[in-house]
């Protein structure tokens, strides 16, 4: 008896260490397959995924919707349209609480806007209002009754023509004198009749004749007088003593 108490005392310990060794490799596997779920649930494949640029905000403008600022995926791209300026851009219908706009009216609308001569100011286009805004990506929206229509891409309307600078006016060059002939003074004098080229032009030899000689057969104690409507008068020059104005037009008597 005595031996077999003993003989069971010793077994003890190998029973202890086999419960142990059990045990651990339970919480071994536990802790392995924790481990490995863990692992799968934090090592999958990343996706990264870039927005595309979205317009910026504009001054406040009680008549114009929000405009976005990202592109939602109820947006729709209705295709693109070229512009005056031979670029092109795809027009974006925005989803917002008034809806979505068509796209056939959507392309109608962006393209009579960016086929156009236009300042940099607002537009009414078939119903709509359009105008460029501070944005590389999407420069011109459209907007109607809450819809929101916006054109990315490069295509805009053609600005207009800078003002020309109309050329320097200048005076036509005096064409030359013309000598009209003779006329005799009330002495029986000769005197020779000019028609004088001014900026005004040249005054008709015919009526040249009548002025000079009606002046010339004056007798008068001046050497003024208004003949016709021109102003006669002596003159310090030796070669044409007389000479008539009229509107800028000119009439000398020279001696003969």
């Amino acid at each position: 008896m005595r031996f077999a108490h003993l003989a069971l005392l010793a077994a003890t310990p190998a029973l202890v260490v086999g419960v142990t060794a059990c045990s651990h490799s339970k919480d071994s596997a536990k802790t392995t397959t924790s481990t490995t779920v863990a692992a799968s649930t934090t090592t999958g494949p990343a996706t990264a995924t870039t927005a595309p640029p979205s317009p910026k905000p504009l001054p406040p403008n009680p008549t114009r919707p929000p405009v976005p600022t990202t592109v939602q995926p109820a947006d729709i791209n209705c295709g693109p349209v070229t512009g005056a300026n031979a670029q092109s851009a795809d027009v974006i219908a925005y989803a917002n609480q008034a809806g979505i706009p068509g796209c056939t009216e959507a392309i109608t609308v962006a393209t009579d806007y960016v086929n156009a001569t236009r300042t940099g100011d607002a537009a009414a286009v078939d119903g709509w209002t359009c105008e460029p805004q501070p944005d590389t990506a999407i420069p011109h929206i459209c907007f109607k009754d809450g819809f929101l229509l916006g054109l990315r891409g490069a295509a805009a309307p053609n600005p207009p023509a800078p003002p020309t600078t109309p050329p320097p006016t200048t005076s036509a060059a005096p064409a030359g004198n013309v000598d009209c002939g003779t006329v005799t003074d009330a002495g029986g004098g000769t005197r020779t009749v000019t028609a004088v080229a001014t900026p005004a032009g040249t005054v008709g030899c015919t009526e040249a004749i009548n002025v000079a000689t009606e002046y010339a057969q004056t007798i008068s104690n001046t050497d003024t007088a208004t003949i016709n409507g021109w102003s006669c008068h002596a003159q310090p020059d030796p070669t044409s003593p007389s000479t008539c104005t009229k509107d800028g037009l000119q009439i000398d008597l020279g001696a003969h």
